[in-house]
């Protein structure tokens, strides 16, 4: 795990143009141990084998999407928690903004494997990203 968690801060120091608030080893330790990162890269980059669309959006995607969101760090924070396979009216719930960039069909719910807290904090760091526009 620690050798996980030190190849994604050595990726993220050549992450051009994005800066972190919070402590991001305390935030990545965070994602790491609750599988955050399985699914989810930081920068854009693709976390499927051979360039195969990543199973859910970067981080750097959900900042540039949600930043100017008013009601964001609720919406995604309970996202987190419930999952987003549940929305009415969608086939799946990623038909939406993230249909054809993500490979996945929806957010599972990870109520039983991370506190509320910590999804908060996780999700105002990825708010809090500073992107290069």
């Amino acid at each position: 795990m620690k050798l996980l968690l030190s190849a994604c801060l050595l990726t993220l120091a050549w992450a051009p143009g994005i800066a972190f608030a919070d402590d991001a080893v305390t935030v990545l330790t965070i994602a790491q141990d609750h599988g955050c990162l399985a699914c989810h890269a930081i920068d854009g980059q693709p976390s499927g084998a051979l360039g195969a669309l990543p199973v859910g959006p970067a981080w750097s995607d959900l900042a540039r999407r949600y930043k100017s969101v008013k009601g964001a760090q609720q919406t995604l924070t309970t996202k987190i928690m419930t999952g987003s396979s549940s929305e009415p009216g969608r086939a799946t719930a990623y038909e939406s903004h993230w249909s054809g960039r993500v490979s996945g069909e929806f957010m599972p719910s990870h109520r039983s494997s991370i506190s509320e807290v910590e999804a908060a904090r996780l999700v105002t760091w990825i708010l809090a990203l500073d992107l290069p526009n």
